[in-house]
């Protein structure tokens, strides 16, 4: 899709399929890079880099995860606003994420930079690792308004149905990552500090990329004339005092942050479940951390499709649920289902009958143990057993967010908390590490009963 496009109208398989692909495509590339990066970690640094990276990941995600929901929350909220063919609230609505995404950005700059020692301490992170870690996540923490009005930029054009401008973004982007790793990895040789410069100057990439189109196409209606400029003039010339009591009086920004704020802190509630297992991960060898970082790489890829399947029905429900179409809605999600059960399945394949087999592309067996690739071998196995669930989760959470319904998908994730924790604290104890798996798979199920049901019960609501 290389212009906006109206997703209300024509074949809900086409529109979300093609959307879909789009996003897939990006991912796929973005997930290339971080394939690479642990490649080139791997041989270059060694499996202390890995296990140092892999110790973060988590922690990266509580932060990246809980600024991608915020603005994935407002993209809904834009989405219904070009659903109903109302270009001036849609542009309102845009100007003020805008805002907040300044203002958050800057704080939590300021906030992880300074506490990024005693969080990593709290995960418990390995003393081995820990300066190789800290390196990592204040460069990356240092990145994050890049991050922010990426995924901005990005999530307001998939509001609109433009999926391609995203795609060739994240595509340069990857392309520049892993250039920028080669060079300063190898050639400068900056370590663990490469590898996190490379991320945030990619991030940077696509923010510019995006940030342009958006300024340029005078078709997607950014670009601000007459009384807007003239707005924006006063509001750039008026007083904090002014700011904060237009923030308080313009029920805008309640809206935005009542639908962005249950996405934002259902992505921290999977990521502190994530932590917590990731403290009792680093409590065994760094074999075990090292297989489990390698295996976490190569499910990532297989969920690509995932999380696509995800973000393309946000935005087709988004806008169908605008335009108040919503026999059309039941239908997309349906043909989302299955698309996402049958790529499952391919996933499921892969992940049990190759898994062990792409670990060697991270590193060189002659220099690793070979309990690194059993407990690798072991975690996709397992996984890939219930792969299924796992798209079917995506896909029902982005229905419901899709119609403004994020609080339920908020409440799956304290779900899947309670169940990663449950299983990571006490089934390890009965069975050993592989608990830490099952956490993840009894993590899925409650949340597909917790959604599936919502969904049914919204979609009977809506029809009445």
């Amino acid at each position: 899709m290389t212009k906006d496009t109206d997703l209300t109208t024509g074949s809900p398989f086409k529109l979300i399929f093609s959307f879909a692909a789009s996003m897939m495509i990006g991912n796929i590339f973005q997930q290339l890079y971080s394939v690479v990066d642990s490649i080139i970690i791997g041989k270059k640094i060694g499996p202390i880099g890995l296990a140092a990276i892999g110790g973060t990941d988590w922690l990266i995600f509580l932060v990246n995860g809980f600024l991608i929901g915020l603005i994935q929350g407002f993209s809904v909220l834009l989405g219904n606003k070009y659903g109903e063919k109302n270009e001036k609230a849609f542009k309102h609505y845009y100007k003020k994420a805008r805002l907040i995404c300044i203002v958050i950005s800057t704080i939590l700059v300021l906030i992880l930079t300074a506490g990024s020692g005693l969080l990593l301490g709290i995960i418990g992170t390995k003393a081995e690792a820990f300066e190789y870690a800290k390196t990592y996540v204040d460069i990356i923490f240092l990145g994050i308004p890049f991050l922010v009005f990426y995924q901005l930029f990005a999530a307001t054009l998939r509001s609109r149905g433009n999926s391609h401008i995203p795609l060739v973004a994240m595509t340069v982007s990857s392309i520049c990552n892993i250039v920028f790793d080669y060079l300063f990895i190898c050639v400068i040789h900056l370590g663990i500090a490469g590898a996190a410069l490379g991320t945030i100057l990619s991030e940077c990439v696509v923010m510019l990329i995006c940030g342009y189109y958006m300024y340029k196409n005078r078709n997607a209606n950014f670009n601000e004339s007459g009384d807007d400029k003239i707005n924006a003039q006063r509001e750039d010339s008026a007083s904090k005092e002014d700011i904060i009591e237009d923030i308080i009086e313009d029920g805008t920004y309640k809206k935005l942050l009542t639908v962005g704020l249950p996405m934002a802190l259902q992505s921290v509630i999977t990521a502190i479940g994530g932590l917590i297992v990731i403290s009792n991960v680093n409590r065994y060898d760094i074999d075990f951390l090292t297989g489990y970082t390698i295996a976490g790489k190569i499910y990532a890829l297989l969920e690509i499709a995932a999380s696509s399947y995800g973000m393309a029905v946000v935005a087709y429900v988004s806008q169908n649920f605008g335009a108040k179409e919503y026999v059309r809605i039941r239908q997309g999600v349906r043909v989302s289902l299955l698309l996402g059960i049958a790529t499952a399945l391919v996933c499921s394949f892969i992940m049990i009958f190759w898994g062990e087999k792409s670990m060697h592309l991270f590193v060189d067996a002659e220099n690793i143990s070979g309990r690194v690739f059993e407990y690798g071998k072991e975690y996709l196995f397992i996984l890939g057993l219930f792969y299924p669930l796992l798209y079917m989760l995506y896909i029902e959470r982005a229905s419901l967010q899709g119609i403004g319904n994020t609080l339920v998908p908020m409440i799956s994730s304290a779900g899947q908390l309670i169940m990663r924790v449950f299983c990571a604290v006490v089934v390890t104890r009965m069975i050993g590490c592989s608990g830490i798996y099952f956490g993840e798979i009894g993590a899925w199920v409650l949340a597909d009963i917790i959604l599936a049901v919502t969904y049914i019960r919204e979609i009977r609501r809506m029809n009445a």
